[in-house]
């Protein structure tokens, strides 16, 4: 069974094809005339056809010629507009940055910085998708994205890292709902209203759960009401509702806490921070998008 032609072979008979010479045809590939023949010959062998009919002026195609040039020129054509396209895309930055995060990361740090990233980078096109950390480090893992918004996970395997920030987790309630634990006896300074009151806390097995566990575990508080939300931004909500009490980043609500929406309620955090940052492979750092987005956050 013959060799199967390579693709250096179809660029040489394409070639020849285009310009109806194996003079010329050698010139373009800057390759001998006697290569060209050798290439040709090997070609004809491995299709088991003739492909060109010698001449005085050069070589005309035959009819099975004919139908392979139609294909080689399409194929070349299209790889030639995709370098050309490739170039543009360096030369303005024009690119596609998949970016995944968290519901509350991407509201209180994803999307303020995605403004300036646009402003700084107008032809980057970014693509958001939700998650939690575990799944937007495993998705970045797997290429699907190219950079992830993560609460730090104890291992990120292959990925790179660059720490954004530290985050606080804290317990915040409306006045109001302190209030009324009050008026029922429970004193809201003290863990007593953590064990008999309503809690709401991130989803089980997520890194912010992990670590709200261990503030409870560490202030040896027993909880009898807890509502577990997939959705970590609207634990907020459910704080600024009346609900009950929310575990939530003091970084997101600081405005909540300055304007007295909500309160603060004194619990040891166990002097500990999470870690929120920027993950990625290094081989996506050739991503001028990838390289542009890191630069607004640095």
């Amino acid at each position: 069974m013959s060799e199967a032609p390579s693709l250096t072979s179809y660029l040489v008979f394409n070639t020849v094809a285009k310009r109806g010479n194996l003079s010329a045809a050698a010139k373009e590939l800057l390759i001998s005339q006697p290569a060209v023949s050798r290439s040709l010959s090997k070609l004809e062998e491995g299709l088991s056809v003739k492909l060109f009919i010698r001449n005085s002026r050069g070589v005309r195609l035959t009819e099975e010629g004919a139908v392979l040039y139609e294909h080689t020129k399409t194929a070349f054509d299209s790889l030639d507009q995709a370098q050309k396209c490739i170039e543009r895309i360096n030369s303005l930055g024009i690119g596609t940055l998949r970016i995944g995060a968290s519901a509350s990361l991407c509201r209180f740090l994803l999307m303020p910085r995605l403004k300036d990233f646009i402003k700084h980078s107008p032809n980057m096109k970014p693509q958001i998708t939700l998650g939690s950390s575990t799944e937007i480090m495993e998705k970045v893992e797997e290429g699907v994205l190219d950079v992830g918004l993560i609460s730090r996970l104890p291992s990120v395997h292959r990925l790179e890292y660059t720490e954004i920030m530290k985050l606080t987790d804290t317990f915040v309630a409306s006045p109001d709902y302190i209030k009324k634990q009050e008026a029922l006896g429970i004193n809201s300074r003290s863990k007593e209203i953590f064990e008999q009151g309503a809690l709401f806390l991130p989803e089980d097995g997520s890194y912010t759960r992990h670590h709200i566990d261990a503030i409870l575990d560490f202030n040896q508080v027993l909880p009898s009401y807890i509502t577990a939300s997939e959705n970590p931004d609207s634990l907020r909500e459910f704080a600024l509702s009346g609900a009950g009490i929310a575990a939530v980043a003091r970084e997101f609500v600081i405005e909540d806490l300055k304007k007295g929406r909500l309160k603060e309620l004194p619990l040891s955090l166990g002097g500990s921070k999470r870690s929120v940052g920027l993950c990625y492979n290094k081989t996506t750092l050739q991503s001028k998008a990838l390289n542009s987005f890191l630069d607004v956050y640095k």
